[in-house]
């Protein structure tokens, strides 16, 4: 059976470094590379920012017809925030209101149950704050919204999105390495010049192999500020 194949993409919107918005380009992305499931940070749809009402259809395409979207911003039926599509079916589908300060961007988690053809994937997704103490308290609430509705079957779990944390040593990425298995993948921002690991993915539960590489050829370096991380999973039995 053939890898499941994940993007995690912090997309700015959708505008690429010459200031140009295109979805239809991020879906034939994700076609290109056979992507089953995406986790995209940064979607806008707001029409004050140049999104409208059928961007996640045309991000998504007729391929991935499975959507949860996170907003954290909203503007009448316009919405910022992240987005998770998926080919698979979505058993479940939480957004955890990770309880940011009044004063900073709301900051917000996805997390879905996936009925893959391998099994039951739990994937959690998120956009965490430019402030390391605000980060701090996110990631301690989402732990904490995650763990309380935890699976009897303990599913295995796929953890992703754009961290802020632009220390390798910081505390945040120590408790993280601790508590999960992380993958390894190289530095992502700025997309044309990386020097930082912005974007990082790690692992949990039955799980035979999983990869994870930064994409930095250039048909992606100038699609959005960040490089995107591609996942390869194969589960190791499937859950009843």
């Amino acid at each position: 059976m053939k890898p499941l194949r994940i993007i995690c993409y912090n997309i700015h919107g959708g505008y690429d470094n010459k200031g140009r918005r295109s979805l239809s380009r991020l879906n034939t992305l994700m076609n290109d590379l056979d992507i089953d499931i995406g986790i995209f940070q940064e979607m806008e749809t707001r029409p004050k920012r140049g999104g409208t009402a059928e961007d996640v259809d045309i991000l998504a395409g007729a391929e991935r017809p499975h959507h949860l979207p996170g907003p954290t911003l909203k503007e009448g039926k316009g919405w910022y925030g992240n987005l998770l599509v998926s080919r698979h079916p979505i058993t479940r589908a939480l957004v955890h209101d990770l309880e940011t300060k009044s004063v900073w961007e709301p900051r917000n988690a996805l997390d879905a149950l996936i009925e893959t053809p391998q099994g039951k994937l739990r994937l959690i997704g998120t956009h965490l704050s430019l402030s390391s103490s605000m980060r701090w308290w996110e990631i301690n609430n989402l732990i904490k919204l995650a763990d309380a509705v935890e699976d009897e079957a303990q599913y295995p779990v796929l953890f992703m999105g754009d961290f802020n944390e632009w220390f390798w040593s910081g505390r945040l990425i120590k408790h993280l390495d601790q508590i999960m298995v992380p993958l390894s993948c190289s530095k992502t921002f700025p997309s044309r010049y990386p020097l930082f690991k912005l974007d990082r993915v790690w692992c949990d539960g039955a799980i035979e192999k999983a990869e994870a590489r930064t994409l930095t050829g250039r048909e992606v370096r100038g699609i959005s500020d960040h490089l995107p991380v591609l996942i390869e999973l194969q589960l190791t039995q499937k859950p009843t």
